[in-house]
């Protein structure tokens, strides 16, 4: 019997944590990928860039005994056509790497989100569900999806997992929700004001959205890994809310009031409380002092000024056996909250 070995590509980020982790605990053996020259896991760790494949090459050794591999890589790009072509180029070269070296990979599981159904573009039909139309291309998943789809024919499986708004850790990611929210909310402390929802009324009152914890989206990596599970699942934290159910359990966690909804610019106030910020890591021993590192202000103005529902539809994945659909997100929220603070991210 071969040894169940999984290779994480993409391991530092808050997806990438969310898979280590579960494998690690379910007892798989487990390597990562990336352009650090240690990985964060602690086992073993391959140095290398995806885009330059005669690096690849050279860790024949490493990728041999892979049978599963995680793909959570991503490199962004305003153009959307470099990103794709540059993100196809990646997870493609990593294959041929592995084919290279011998490996008898049996399942590949990609990532996707919501971006594969526009969701970066501010609206799209929802509830989404697997089988809806693409959006006009290009986007990097789909050439993702197509690809892995050609390599049924060597008898490779796959699985594309589609969360929504991972709550997380993770340092120097673009997109943790989370830790923003963190961010957000020890300022407003620390400035003495309300913890007033940094976007319009329309998406604090009136869209429904959905989340997804990491521990559900490591939770469906596992199940994916170890069943059936072929084609694309959206994955949530199994409720949708509006934020202003939620905001107000948020507030109260750092001890604010909530105030109105006042569309700002995170972005641009995160940048100028800097100094604010820096002074308060030093007093209280926090162990990040630039907030750019816990999470940039540029994904909240997306996320916090969309006006129209943003949700999944998440049966398929009950229908096919994943249990892990269950969670509130106001209690992920505020457990992700206690997190940073044991990680002495917030005061």
């Amino acid at each position: 019997m071969v040894d169940r070995h999984i290779l994480i590509a993409g391991a530092t980020g808050v997806v990438g944590l969310a898979a280590l982790e579960a494998f690690q605990n379910a007892g798989w053996t487990v390597s990562t990928l990336g352009r650090a020259a240690q990985g964060p896991g602690g086992g073993a760790h391959i140095s290398a860039d995806l885009l330059d494949p005669i690096g690849l090459a050279g860790w024949k050794e490493a990728l041999k005994p892979v049978t599963h591999l995680f793909y959570a890589a991503l490199k962004p790009d305003a153009d959307p056509g470099l990103e794709a072509d540059q993100n196809a180029a990646m997870l493609e070269n990593l294959v041929a790497a592995l084919h290279i070296a011998g490996a008898q990979l049996e399942r590949l599981i990609i990532i996707q989100g919501g971006k594969v159904y526009g969701a970066h573009l501010g609206v799209y039909k929802t509830p989404a569900r697997e089988d809806d139309s693409r959006h006009f291309p290009p986007n990097l998943y789909f050439r993702h999806e197509d690809f892995v789809r050609s390599l049924e024919r060597e008898g490779v499986r796959w699985t594309a997992l589609r969360p929504d708004i991972v709550i997380g850790h993770s340092l120097g990611s673009a997109m943790n929700l989370g830790n923003l929210i963190g961010v957000y909310g020890t300022l407003c402390r620390e400035t003495r004001t309300a913890m007033q929802f940094p976007g319009p009324p329309a998406a604090y009152r009136d869209t429904l959205v959905n989340v997804t914890g990491a521990q559900v989206l490591g939770e469906a990596a596992l199940w994916a890994a170890t069943t059936q599970a072929d084609g694309a699942f959206n994955i949530t934290n199994g409720d949708v809310f509006r934020w202003s159910h939620v905001w107000p359990h948020l507030a109260e966690w750092f001890g604010l009031r909530v105030g109105e909804p006042q569309p700002i610019s995170l972005d641009q106030r995160l940048h100028a409380l800097a100094p604010v910020w820096s002074a308060l890591a030093a007093r209280q021993g926090l162990a990040e002092a630039d907030t750019r590192r816990i999470s940039p202000g540029s994904f909240g103005d997306f996320i916090f000024h969309v006006r129209t529902d943003a949700i999944f539809d998440v049966t398929k994945a009950r229908q096919a056996g994943f249990p892990g659909m269950t969670r509130r997100s106001d209690e992920v929220l505020l457990a992700h909250l206690d997190g940073m603070r044991q990680r002495r991210l917030i005061p």
